[in-house]
């Protein structure tokens, strides 16, 4: 090679000895041009240093694209970029402005807390539920990935993790909707092309898990909750196991819903998404009728003074108290809503009249209830059995 030649076929060898830019040079850095790929370039600067880049015409503009610092980036991968980029070319495409868009892509976290949180926060009851999430599992994983970086594998790995972690299938499940919707609103708003999480396969949910208190378990679940130093919690719970109501909808309770003269309680947003009305029994008014009304907070119950307006948080911890006193290991909150169906249907209530009392939209939802109801009939069968039995009797004294 002839070290004053501009124009040669590059090879690592030749490119080695490149020596640096001469420091009388007007110009900062010596640039040579590769015969055998056309557009890439060597520049070396005063120090010595060589880059690659490719250069281009692309609508009568020149532009250039750094592709890499030589020998870190070898030849063969300089020269393989430049193609790619000539073939983006052949396509219309201009490379430049292709990876100036790429570059203005926001992070996973940055569209969270910038444009998806402030959007959640408008339009949907369950963004404190979002935010959770986000904070607690989606953010520590995917926060500063752009968010065209974001794979499927690593979401079907992340989400496998969390399984394996403990997470139920009903959690995991959540957390893919919630990453899902992210990236779609992504995609609608212009900052994404495509949903990658849109088609990944869901957890296998089972949802039929019944847990009833039973006369005894009901009994020391009373005690237990009766010792209970937090009795603000305690009555909390106590309602659960008296209306079936969700834990989330006797959180959010206030007291324009709450008619304890009329023995009713309006849930103006159920799950379903429609209001449903609770009939409340003598029990359960009294609960209310004793909760102190907070000023200006509108909760039946209120959180922490230090928080005006806010809510009761989920009383997990006083739950594991009443639970461990009460020696119910096993037993969940909303355990406490499937206590109350089966309670119901011991005192003779149809499935019909659980579905209206649990504010079930569908009646399959109900089902799961149906064998309580088939031991019912059962006790009211062997009942008639005995009256027919005795009828017979007095019928034949001998």
């Amino acid at each position: 090679m002839v070290l004053h030649s501009k124009q040669f076929r590059f090879t690592k060898r030749d490119l080695e000895g490149l020596p640096p830019q001469s420091a009388n040079s007007g110009a900062r850095e010596a640039e040579y041009s590769d015969t055998e790929c056309i557009g890439l370039k060597c520049l070396v600067n005063r120090q010595g240093r060589k880059y690659f880049y490719f250069r281009y015409t692309h609508n009568k503009q020149r532009r250039a694209i750094k592709v890499g610092e030589f020998p870190s980036t070898s030849l063969v991968e300089a020269r393989q970029r430049c193609n790619e980029l000539r073939a983006m070319l052949d396509r219309g495409i201009d490379p430049q402005a292709e990876k100036e868009k790429i570059r203005a892509i926001p992070s996973f976290g940055s569209f969270v807390e910038e444009h998806y949180l402030p959007y959640a926060r408008e339009t949907k009851r369950s963004y404190g539920d979002d935010q959770s999430r986000l904070h607690h599992h989606l953010l520590p994983r995917f926060e500063r990935l752009a968010l065209h970086e974001i794979t499927p594998q690593m979401v079907q790995v992340f989400l496998a993790e969390k399984k394996k972690a403990g997470l139920s299938p009903a959690t995991v499940n959540r957390l893919r909707s919630l990453l899902q919707r992210i990236l779609a609103l992504a995609v609608q708003w212009g900052y994404l092309e495509r949903n990658i999480a849109q088609g990944l396969p869901k957890f296998q949910e089972n949802n039929q898990r019944q847990r009833f208190l039973d006369g005894d378990e009901l009994q020391a679940f009373q005690r237990a909750l009766d010792a209970e130093p937090n009795q603000q919690a305690a009555d909390f719970l106590r309602l659960l196991l008296l209306t079936g109501a969700r834990v989330g909808e006797l959180l959010n309770s206030t007291w324009v819903d709450v008619d304890c003269q009329r023995g009713v309680w309006r849930i103006p947003h159920s799950k379903s998404g429609k209001a449903r009305v609770v009939i409340l029994n003598m029990t359960a008014i009294a609960l209310f009728a004793r909760q102190v009304a907070v000023p200006d907070n509108p909760y039946v119950f209120p959180g922490s003074p230090k928080y005006p307006n806010a809510r009761l948080a989920p009383p997990q911890k006083a739950f594991e108290r009443v639970k461990a006193r009460a020696g119910l290991v096993d037993l969940r909150m909303h355990d406490l809503r499937h206590s109350f169906a089966s309670l119901a249907v011991g005192a003779g209530a149809s499935l019909y009249d659980v579905q209206k009392l649990l504010g079930h939209s569908n009646p399959a939802m109900t089902q799961r209830y149906a064998h309580l109801a088939d031991d019912r009939l059962k006790l009211v069968s062997n009942q008639v059995d005995q009256a027919v039995a005795k009828a017979v009797a007095a019928g034949h004294p001998d």
